[in-house]
C-alpha cells in the first residue's frame, strides 16, 4: 500500500460549484447564447474570453471543452514556455490522427504571453491544430498583437450584478449547509465588485468561523473577511485607463462631485498619486487655459504637494485642486492652437524666418540685413509690423485677441448712470478707487464695473494717472 492517499484534498468552494451544464453559468446571457450555438453546431473558432476576475472565463472555457467532447488542454501564461505551447500542438496533433478528437487548449492569463509565445501560437491556431480558449482579464487591443487578435472572436464577460452574486452565495449556502443572513447575503454581493469567485472564498471563511460556534454566517462573520470593499482592475489594467479618462472627462465637463468621485477610487485601488497629479496638469493645461491661469499654478503645487507630503495627507491638496480645476471656466485653445500650428507645419514647405525678426547681435549680422526695420515694441507700441513667414500670414492659429473674445460693451445709459454716481461723490477732485468695494456697493460684478471703467477711460469721460479723475 502506498504510503501516500490516492484521494484528492478537498476542492474550494468555488472549484466545487463550477457549473458542468450551460444553464448552470450565472450571468453572462450573451456569452451563453453565442457559445450555446457553437456546441449546438458542433464546432467553433477559437476565442479570448475578455472580462473581470470572477466572472465565468474558466469556467466557460472548462464547458466548452465538455459540451463539444473535445480534448481539454490548459496551459498558464505566467509559466508555459514556447517548447511546452509546440509540446502540446503536438500532442493535439496525434490526437486527432489517431482518435479524430479536437483539442481544445484553454490558456489562462493570456495577456501575460510574451511576443515570442504569442507568434508560436499563431501558425497553430491558423491551422486548426488546437482550437484557443484564452482567457484576459485585460484590454486584448492592448495585451494581445494584432495577428493573434485577429484570428481569435473576441467575447466580452461583464462583472456580475448583485442579484447574481446573490443567487450565487444561496446556492452556495445550500451546498455547505449553513444558514446566511440575509443582511450578509447583500452586504457580500454589493462589495465583491462582481466578482463571485471572491463572493464565494469571503463565504467559505465566514462559514469555518460561524460553524465553530454552532451557528449560522452573519453580517459581523463576512465583514470579517471581507475588510473593503473589492475594487475592480488594477494599476495597469483596462480599468486604470478607464478610470482615468472617467476622471479627465469629469474635470472637463466642470464635474466636481464625479471628479472627486473618481479620485477617491483611484487613492483607494492604491493609485501613484504622482499619476493623479499629472492628469491634474493635463487637464489645467488642455482643458482650463488661460480662461484661469491659476488652474495650471494650483495643479502645479498640487504635484509638488505630492512629492512632499505622500500619502496619505496628499489627498488633500489633491482634492482641492481637482475641485478647482473641474470648477474652473473652461477653454481648450492652447491644445487646439499648437495642434493647428503643429498640423501646419507638417503640410506646408518651411519658409524662412522674416529677416527684420533675425538674430541681429552677432558681427556682419546687419549686413545680411537682419534685424533692419525691426521695430522697439516697447518704444512704439501702437505701431504695427508682421511676425509670421509670408506664406502664413493669413493662418489663425490663435483666435484674436489672445483667444479671448472681446469684452462686451457696457451699455450707454449704465456709462451715464456711473459718472453721474462718480461725479456726485468724488466732484472734481481726483481720487483713488477700490473697484472691489465699489462694485459690491452699486451691486455690479466687479468684471463689469472694470470694462466700464476702462470705456469711460477711452471716451475721455475718466482721466487715469495713478489716480482717477473726471473731465
Amino acid at each position: 500500500m502506498s504510503l501516500f492517499s490516492e484521494n484528492k484534498p478537498p476542492k474550494p468552494l468555488a472549484e466545487k460549484l463550477r457549473p458542468t451544464a450551460m444553464d448552470e453559468v450565472l450571468g453572462q446571457d450573451e456569452a451563453k447564447r453565442m457559445l450555446s450555438g457553437f456546441v449546438d453546431q458542433g464546432e467553433m473558432p477559437s476565442i479570448v474570453l475578455w472580462g473581470p476576475p470572477g466572472s465565468g472565463k474558466t469556467t466557460l472555457s472548462r464547458l466548452m471543452a465538455n459540451l463539444l467532447g473535445w480534448e481539454g488542454r490548459s496551459l498558464n501564461a505566467t509559466s508555459a514556455s514556447v517548447k511546452d505551447i509546440r509540446d502540446l500542438a503536438a500532442e493535439a496533433r496525434q490526437t486527432w490522427v489517431q482518435m479524430e478528437r479536437r483539442t481544445l487548449l484553454f490558456i489562462d492569463e493570456i495577456h501575460r504571453l510574451n511576443k515570442a509565445q504569442q507568434d508560436v501560437l499563431l501558425p497553430i491556431v491558423e491551422a486548426g491544430t488546437v482550437i484557443l480558449a484564452g482567457s484576459t482579464t485585460e484590454n486584448p487591443f492592448f495585451s494581445l498583437n494584432q495577428a493573434l487578435r485577429s484570428r481569435v472572436q473576441l467575447i466580452r464577460l461583464s462583472p456580475l450584478e448583485p442579484e447574481i452574486i446573490k443567487a450565487g452565495l444561496e446556492r452556495a449556502g445550500k451546498s455547505m449547509e449553513v444558514t446566511l443572513d440575509n443582511e450578509a447575503v447583500d452586504w457580500v454581493a454589493e462589495r465583491v465588485s462582481g466578482d463571485l469567485r471572491l463572493a464565494y472564498t469571503v463565504l467559505e471563511s465566514a462559514t469555518y468561523m460561524a460553524r465553530g460556534q454552532g451557528r449560522g454566517v452573519t453580517l459581523a462573520d463576512v465583514s470579517l473577511c471581507l475588510t473593503q470593499t473589492q475594487l475592480a482592475g488594477d494599476r495597469k489594467g483596462d480599468n486604470h485607463y478607464d478610470l482615468a479618462s472617467a476622471y479627465q472627462k469629469s474635470l472637463r465637463g466642470s464635474d466636481a462631485n464625479a471628479a472627486v468621485y473618481y479620485l477617491a477610487r483611484f487613492l483607494e485601488m492604491g493609485e501613484d498619486p504622482r499619476f493623479i497629479a499629472r492628469r491634474l496638469l493635463v487637464t489645467a493645461a488642455e482643458d482650463v487655459g488661460n480662461a484661469d491661469p491659476n488652474a495650471f499654478l494650483i495643479a502645479s503645487n498640487a504635484f509638488r504637494a505630492v512629492e512632499v507630503l505622500g500619502m496619505p495627507e496628499c489627498r488633500i491638496p489633491l482634492s482641492q485642486a481637482t475641485i478647482y480645476v473641474a470648477e474652473a471656466p473652461k477653454s481648450n485653445e492652447s491644445v487646439t492652437a499648437i495642434g493647428k500650428a503643429t498640423a501646419y507645419i507638417q503640410n506646408h514647405a518651411l519658409e524662412p524666418i522674416p529677416t527684420h525678426l533675425r538674430d541681429a547681435h552677432y558681427k556682419g549680422a546687419a549686413s545680411l540685413g537682419h534685424g533692419v526695420d525691426y521695430i522697439y515694441t516697447h518704444n512704439n507700441p501702437k505701431q504695427s509690423q508682421k511676425f509670421l513667414p509670408a506664406k502664413a500670414e493669413m493662418e489663425h492659429f490663435v483666435k484674436p485677441a489672445g483667444g479671448r473674445p472681446e469684452p462686451a460693451k457696457v451699455e450707454n445709459e449704465a456709462l451715464d448712470w456711473l459718472t453721474d454716481t462718480l461725479r456726485e461723490r468724488f466732484g472734481d477732485q481726483s481720487f483713488e478707487l477700490d473697484a472691489e468695494a465699489l462694485a459690491a456697493e452699486i451691486k455690479w460684478p466687479e468684471a463689469r464695473l472694470r470694462k466700464a471703467l476702462n470705456q469711460l477711460v477711452q471716451r475721455k469721460k475718466l482721466a487715469f494717472k495713478r489716480v482717477f479723475h473726471l473731465t
